[in-house]
């Protein structure tokens, strides 16, 4: 799952906007079909870097090509400006209809020049989150993460919402997933005009963005694309992060029902692909527009196509042949409270100013244990969770806010982030690190609001500021910013704040996530900062994580490891039978008891 408004406001964009405004130098690279790229030369800490922003890497999937697979671009003779970065995907926005364009995949590439010949640089492609139904990829430049680790960063575009996701049980759906499997294969074919190593490529994302990765290591259409993988704050491996659920089954039928209405075509002979390939874009991004985020039943799909429509452990088994680094934020569940407790208790018009009643945890958990877990028993399901998270025996209703954030996070991304953390040690072929990251925005200026009873901790999002390394330039950023562009007050806050410790950690990581790009070991080729403990491999037997924290780096064992398996072994046996459900519904077929979709 992934709660992403506008993350890119994080990421250090004046790389781009320095380049333009103070007239620096084009660059060119010659494709494979013999077309050219026209870039931007600028630099990073006295290293020159080239960028080439807007590259599509796939036809426009308008028109006739709207739920269909990507196709190849088209190729072109002469040069092709690349030195703006493309539209992102068509997605809700507050305000207005929507934001973004049907006309979106486009890659930003950032690529180091070393000054004397150098090998083949090692590529790192990132898959932003955003929940399946928001975000982009260009605001995520990857000028520090380059320079730091000497290797070329590539940032995605993929469709969002409907327009990716959408499954009728006949066709493939996934659109969004075939279109990152498209821009592998353009680095693949392409990266080595650049520079880049085609066969030495680390796939990497947050949130959703993990979720993407986990979906293509076990998915044998992305074999030979990549050959390591990181996942931040996302993973595959819980039932939630599938269109398995009775719950979403029916709730995507209801839309597919809707849509079809709206463009009378009621007949089931024809596909909903086809009903609404020419419907406004509007009005398939306002199909699925909810302030609760998690009201939106967009996820991938086990199509028989991507993915094997059986969906168990066997499923899993390809992602072992890839090293992997994996990890979560210590307060992963506060977006989950403000996304969605928080909207639940707006809509009944309750306050949480002063945290949660036990009336409220009754029935807020009494949907999200229909919703989620489907058992046997909803009410066993609401007392297991009350029993396990305490919350029933808290101080206070401040404290007991925070006991239910802390599951929110368990649930929504830590316990399926370790559980994938342990499948993968099984085979013994490829290499495991676990990392935990605690430490939280100094500023506090987080994209959804910290109540006053929540200590500060490391949110969702939050350790994107430092593996991009926003710190290392927070005051050039912030000048830049505030002299250049009519920034809000919130964007200028974003890079205030960070001290000479948040510098080393940035610094710290980005070694760390581009030596595990090069080698698959974290702790070198390059050595890290002095003081730095050595990162140990996750095993069964040791379960050792490293913690990430400005005051400290430290190794430590799995965090809640006995909670998060009571959790898993309980509540999350009903992965199997909401598969079996999902079969007997004959979702793949397109239709259910009720007739079809």
């Amino acid at each position: 799952m992934a709660y992403h408004h506008d993350v890119s406001i994080l990421i250090p964009v004046w790389i781009v906007l320095f380049s333009i405004a103070n007239g620096e130098p084009l660059t060119e690279v010659i494709l494979k079909h013999g077309g050219k790229l026209r870039g931007l030369r600028t630099s990073f800490h006295n290293t020159p870097v080239n960028l080439f922003l807007g590259v599509r890497y796939a036809q426009p999937p308008i028109g006739e090509l709207r739920f269909q697979k990507p196709k190849e671009p088209l190729p072109w003779e002469g040069v092709v400006d690349a030195l703006k970065s493309g539209n992102r995907c068509a997605q809700s926005s507050a305000g207005a209809e929507y934001e973004g364009d049907e006309d979106c995949l486009f890659l930003d590439i950032t690529v180091p020049v070393s000054s004397v010949s150098s090998p083949a640089k090692p590529v790192m492609v990132y898959f932003h989150g955003g929940n399946y139904i928001k975000g982009a990829g260009f605001g995520f430049i990857g000028g520090p993460l380059a320079v730091t680790g000497d290797l070329i960063v590539i940032t995605v575009n993929y469709r969002l919402g409907l327009f990716g996701y959408l499954f009728d049980g006949k066709g493939t759906g996934n659109y969004g997933l075939w279109d990152q499997r498209a821009a592998l294969l353009w680095v693949k074919q392409n990266i080595a005009q650049f520079g880049g190593d085609p066969d030495l490529v680390t796939i990497f994302g947050q949130s959703a963005g993990g979720g993407s990765v986990s979906a293509h290591t076990i998915s044998q259409h992305s074999n030979g694309l990549f050959k390591r993988a990181i996942q931040q704050s996302g993973s595959l491996y819980s039932p939630f992060s599938w269109f398995t659920s009775e719950r979403s089954v029916r709730y995507q039928r209801d839309i597919i029902s809707s849509l079809r209405s709206r463009t009378n075509c009621l007949s089931s002979k024809r596909s909903i692909y086809d009903c609404i390939r020419h419907l406004p874009t509007k009005e398939i991004v306002a199909a699925i527009s909810s302030p609760r985020m998690l009201d939106t039943p967009v996820y991938p799909a086990a199509d028989d196509d991507f993915f094997l429509s059986e969906v168990d452990n066997r499923t899993y088994r390809n992602a072992e042949k890839y090293d992997l680094l994996i990890g979560f934020n210590e307060q992963e569940g506060l977006a989950v409270y403000y996304f969605d407790a928080v909207m639940y208790a707006r809509d009944r018009n309750i306050s949480l100013a002063d945290g949660v009643t036990m009336a409220f945890i009754q029935d807020y958990l009494t949907e999200k244990c229909d919703i989620w877990f489907t058992p046997y028993s909803i009410e066993l399901c609401v007392d297991f969770i009350i029993q396990t998270y305490r919350l029933d025996t808290a101080a206070g209703d401040k404290e007991r806010a925070v006991r239910l954030v802390e599951f929110l996070g368990d649930n929504m991304f830590v316990a399926d982030t370790v559980s994938q953390t342990e499948q993968h040690t099984k085979s013994g072929t490829s290499s495991t690190y676990a990392y935990y990251f605690t430490e939280p925005l100094k500023n506090e200026n987080r994209l959804w609001p910290k109540p006053s009873w929540m200590r500060s901790m490391a949110g969702h999002l939050d350790d994107l500021k430092y593996l991009f390394g926003a710190p290392l330039l927070a005051n050039e950023t912030s000048t830049f910013w505030q002299e250049q562009v009519n920034a809000s007050p919130s964007l200028k806050k974003t890079f205030a704040g960070s001290e000479e410790s948040d510098v080393k950690l940035s610094y710290a990581m980005m070694l760390m996530w581009s030596n595990f790009a090069k080698s698959g070991n974290p702790n070198y080729p390059v050595a890290l900062p002095e003081g730095t403990p050595t990162w140990p491999e996750f095993t069964a037997d040791t379960n050792q994580f490293l913690e990430l924290n400005s005051k400290h780096i430290k190794v430590i064992t799995t965090p809640n490891k006995e909670r998060l398996a009571k959790l898993r072994n309980v509540l999350w046996k009903d992965r199997d039978r909401q598969m079996d459900l999902s079969n007997s519904l004959e979702v793949r077929t397109g239709t259910s008891e009720t007739g079809n979709l």
